[in-house]
């Protein structure tokens, strides 16, 4: 039924519909996410739609106007189903991610847990309970298969007899179920033949850690005692991408090294063929604080990233950053928000990757559960787990309004929260980010000629 111009139409409740500025134009991005809808809009169609969610009386024309935004489904009749999880969703998880020790072979310059500043491995009975419980709810859900991760803190293969050990009993314990286990790890790649042996037979895929060239990784990811780390990590990379194996690299750039983003893509596709090539500006925090290093400007990341990207779609690379997701519709950023399971040496669960310390202030939110030894499980706090749930980006004021929100999900929650202990989202400098990039991804797909 077409809105007239006497009685309004009522909007959805939650129409996600936004008008994005655009640089150097006079029109606007129309762009409704979940529609996948975009397209372009004059000032006088904002005043018409600005009048319509105000429930204000419309000309013959704007009505006209409003009637074909439905027609082309940039509105709805019915409200859209958002990609959230539901209201009864559980804490069940069937996959965990073992930070197994906090030693290390390096000493990267901005390293966000500072590893190696203590030495502490996991109990291998932790460990065997950890993989106990994701295999059992596996089975339980019907799931085909369960998953096992190692993680830093520190290198996990620093500990590789504890590794070794832990991926015997998750396949040992995935036969008994009749169920299939996933390994992975994330490594900075330092790895002697027998360990990338092993992992070639046994691991499902790798993330690692490689800032590129020998200058850029020699500098920024020197070993305990300040060797450059470059030949090892290459020539192991060479090693899985002639088996075949499936890897992706991520690469951590400072103010420094931003402006050779381009020549990071040529050169590691051309010495290698990863599945993927990840870049993180990097966040000021741990080890970067007293080395002196710093995030490259957003001005600058935004520049040589998009000339990277493109390089890397002309070389058949596929290049990516984690607040750029328009690709995608989501919730959540990634699994801190109610169901990442991971523990940390100490038997510590975490739902964050990045907050490794008890001391550290957002330990009170991120932190829910610990191994017990007397009962040899783990005792979850199903308070904290319930707030967590409330960090996805359906819950966050701060986003409310933001064309990104489904596609960054809020980003990175330990990054955005403000000073005090009140653990809200106020956005940080990656929300510029993250917008900006997303705004230049809706121009090209605007200007697309196929």
């Amino acid at each position: 039924m077409k809105p007239n111009a006497n009685k309004c139409k009522q909007p959805p409740v939650n129409s996600n519909l936004f008008v994005v500025e655009r640089d150097g134009a006079d029109t606007y991005f129309l762009y409704s996410p979940l529609n996948r809808k975009l397209g372009l809009i004059n000032a006088a169609g904002v005043d018409t739609l600005n009048k319509f969610f105000g429930q204000q009386a419309l000309s013959e024309k704007e009505n006209n106007y409003i009637s074909e935004l439905y027609q082309n489904k940039f509105l709805n009749d019915e409200e859209l189903t958002p990609p959230v999880f539901p209201k009864n969703y559980g804490f069940f998880p069937h996959e965990v991610t073992l930070f197994i020790t906090s030693r290390c072979n390096l000493r990267c310059r901005y390293c966000y847990a500072e590893a190696g500043k203590k030495s502490v491995d996991m109990d291998f009975r932790m460990a065997q309970a950890a993989v106990d419980l994701v295999a059992h709810n596996a089975g339980y859900a019907g799931l085909p298969k369960f998953a096992v991760g190692f993680h830093g803190g520190g290198e996990p293969t620093t500990a590789w007899p504890l590794l070794t050990d832990i991926v015997e009993y998750a396949k040992k314990t995935a036969e008994k179920k009749g169920l299939d286990v996933e390994l992975f790890a994330a490594t900075n790649g330092m790895l002697n033949k027998v360990q990338r042996e092993y992992i070639l037979r046994n691991f499902t895929g790798l993330n690692i850690s490689f800032d590129g060239p020998a200058d850029i990784q020699d500098f920024y990811r020197p070993t305990v005692g300040g060797a450059g780390s470059f030949a090892t990590v290459r020539d192991n990379l060479k090693f899985f991408s002639e088996a075949g194996f499936p890897y992706g690299i991520r690469a951590t750039v400072t103010d420094q090294s931003v402006c050779r983003l381009v020549e990071m893509v040529e050169w590691m596709k051309q010495e290698f063929n990863p599945d993927f090539l990840h870049v993180e500006p990097v966040w000021q925090c741990g080890r970067c604080l007293t080395t002196g290093e710093h995030s490259p400007s957003d001005n600058d990341f935004i520049r040589y990233f998009t000339l990277a990207r493109q390089r890397a779609e002309e070389m058949g690379l596929q290049l990516v950053y984690s607040g750029l997701r328009i690709d995608s519709l989501l919730s959540k950023f990634c699994a801190a928000p109610g169901d990442g399971f991971n523990v940390l040496p100490e038997g510590i669960v975490t739902s964050c990757y990045e907050i490794t310390e008890g001391s550290d202030p957002k330990a009170e939110l991120f932190h829910y559960g610990y191994y017990s030894p007397e009962t040899q499980s783990f005792v979850f706090d199903k308070e904290k787990i319930e707030r967590l749930k409330h960090y996805s980006v359906e819950y966050l004021d701060f986003c409310r309004n933001c064309f990104c929100k489904w596609h960054c999900a809020g980003d990175c929650i330990s990054k955005v929260f403000g000073a005090d202990s009140t653990f809200a989202h106020k956005g940080s400098s990656r929300c510029r980010l993250n917008r900006n990039l997303t705004r230049i991804q809706l121009e090209k797909m605007i200007n697309y000629k196929p």
